[in-house]
């Protein structure tokens, strides 16, 4: 089991990977650096930011954004697991929480093929706890 929450998001989004209903070809962390992909449909997280939070338990916030790269579109339904998952506080749960801003998705060609590929962008948060 990972000890940070980078290598636990990580490996919550390879979990995912391996559903047989909506298999993903793998998680990259910043940017998707593979070149021969059998298709895109991947996970990329990043850092997004970390800010001083208000209370008295907590030092700070840490933001994190997961992309959902998926080709046409992505499935009903599939946004909606990969936030349990990543909330899950048991198993493979990375215990993040999701924020209040928006589910944004975006649309890029895949090269020249005509297709169109959907990205959607959660952003979570990783609340640290001063010890």
């Amino acid at each position: 089991m990972a000890n940070t929450v980078m290598e636990r998001i990580g490996e919550t989004l390879e979990y995912l990977c391996q559903d047989e209903q909506t298999p993903m070809e793998g998680v990259w962390y910043g940017a998707c650096r593979e070149r021969e992909l059998d298709s895109w449909n991947y996970f990329v997280y990043n850092r997004k930011k970390s800010k001083k939070a208000t209370g008295n338990r907590i030092d700070l916030q840490t933001y994190y954004e997961i992309h959902i790269i998926h080709e046409d579109y992505i499935p009903e339904g599939y946004v909606e697991n990969v936030i349990e998952a990543l909330q899950a506080e048991a198993g493979q749960g990375t215990k993040l929480k999701l924020t209040d801003d928006d589910i944004t998705y975006d649309y890029v060609p895949k090269g020249s093929t005509g297709m169109y590929v959907e990205i959607a962008t959660l952003t979570f948060f990783h609340p640290e706890k001063r010890f």
